[in-house]
């Protein structure tokens, strides 16, 4: 009996390991050709880690990140404060919990302890994203047969391949940092290659903005790392502060800018054009979490805008979408998260990389309910606390 109770905690350490590799390894693969599929692989990875912790002889409760829990807890009580004044009562109790379960997913899953063989994760998430952009790249050519049998014969499969992109170059900036600390300079360089390649076959101009930024900021970091540090956070303050006022003030451009932009990119600016208006009705308060669907967009506006339906969309902006929602203290509270990543990447220039290719993806996509993106950004944040577990990333 006293046999088989030593041996449980080993036996479940290394079925813990076993895991965490199994769902790396199909992270890039899987993640690339279905991008929504991160989210249950990551947090489930959490769930069964903890409950795996749990079961051990000697119960290891998963300790969760103090600073990052209580954000999380602030936000999400602002959230509910703001259910009184929501114009979509239903939706936002649905958005919170839903938010509140992406959060908590995210937290377990960051206590996720390191595997024994470190280095086979890497070279396994390595082989994956190999293997993915290969994969990536033959659907193209054949004109996206398996996009469209994954996504049921939609019109627009080529699009669908974005989320799983944005995750990979997010990816690529920890497995870019384990691989240039380890001297493998032929594995970074093919690493830097697949990442270039996924974001121009993938139709990805989110994804290419968020490579563009992070190669700038490392760049900018190895030369010169606080003033870098100060202008990514004070850039970011600034912008995400004026943004309401200032694509007020662009929308006077649109129409100079629409022959040098994708209809996506026109769309985006008639949606902020409109939600930038509505954001100064309500400044402190918002509109209540996930009502930015359900704001009304004005009649006027619908005559001079191309793409924006009566019925709404999300914002393609998740700071838009932090004052829109949550009004001026969800916009504060963003702000501490980001000045928190900030101060644990000090020192670590492709750490400042990746945040700044997750602040640029935020500018331009994604909602701030959407599970996919918190878990891609929390497999970011994993892999680089485990190469640098004091700064507890």
């Amino acid at each position: 009996m006293s046999n088989s109770l030593s041996r449980r905690p080993g036996l479940l350490a290394r079925g813990r390991d076993a895991a965490l590799l199994a769902v790396f390894a199909l992270l890039p693969l899987v993640g690339l050709v279905a991008g929504p599929s991160y989210a249950p692989l990551l947090f489930g990875l959490a769930v069964l880690s903890c409950l795996s912790r749990l079961a051990a002889a000697r119960r290891d409760w998963p300790r969760l990140d103090r600073i990052l829990a209580l954000i999380s807890l602030l936000f999400l009580g602002l959230c509910a404060l703001g259910l009184s004044g929501s114009v979509a009562p239903a939706v936002t109790a649905t958005k919170l919990l839903q938010l509140g379960l992406i959060l908590l997913g995210c937290l377990l899953l960051l206590t996720q302890p390191p595997p024994q063989r470190l280095a086979r994760l890497f070279q396994w998430l390595l082989m994956a994203s190999a293997l993915g952009v290969l994969l990536l790249c033959a659907d193209t050519v054949m004109g996206y047969p398996l996009q469209r049998w994954l996504s049921h014969g939609a019109a627009n499969a080529a699009t669908k391949y974005n989320r799983g992109v944005i995750a990979l170059v997010l990816l690529a900036w920890p497995l870019l940092a384990y691989f240039m600390v380890a001297g493998k300079r032929r594995h970074a360089l093919l690493l830097a290659a697949l990442a270039v390649l996924a974001v121009t076959v993938g139709l990805s101009s989110t994804g290419v903005a968020a490579l563009v930024a992070g190669a700038v900021i490392w760049v900018l970091a190895l030369i010169a790392p606080r003033a870098t540090a100060a202008l990514l956070g004070g850039g970011m303050a600034i912008l995400a502060l004026a943004l309401p006022f200032a694509l007020s003030a662009l929308q006077t451009w649109r129409e100079r800018l629409a022959p040098i932009l994708k209809s996506s990119g026109l769309h985006r600016l008639e949606i902020w054009d409109y939600m930038s208006l509505r954001i100064q009705e309500r400044p402190w308060t918002g509109w209540g979490l996930g009502a930015a669907n359900w704001v009304p967009v004005p009649a006027d506006g619908l005559l001079r805008y191309r793409y924006v339906s009566p019925d709404g969309v999300y914002p393609h902006n998740q700071w838009v979408e932090l004052w829109l929602e949550t009004g001026l203290p969800g916009v504060l509270l963003g702000l501490s998260l980001v000045a928190l990543v900030l101060w644990r990447c000090r020192g670590v220039p492709l750490a400042m990389a990746a945040l700044a290719s997750a602040l640029a993806v935020s500018l331009l996509n994604f909602e701030i309910t959407t599970d996919s993106w918190w878990a891609a950004l929390a497999a970011t944040a994993l892999l680089f606390k485990f190469q640098f577990p004091t700064r507890n990333m």
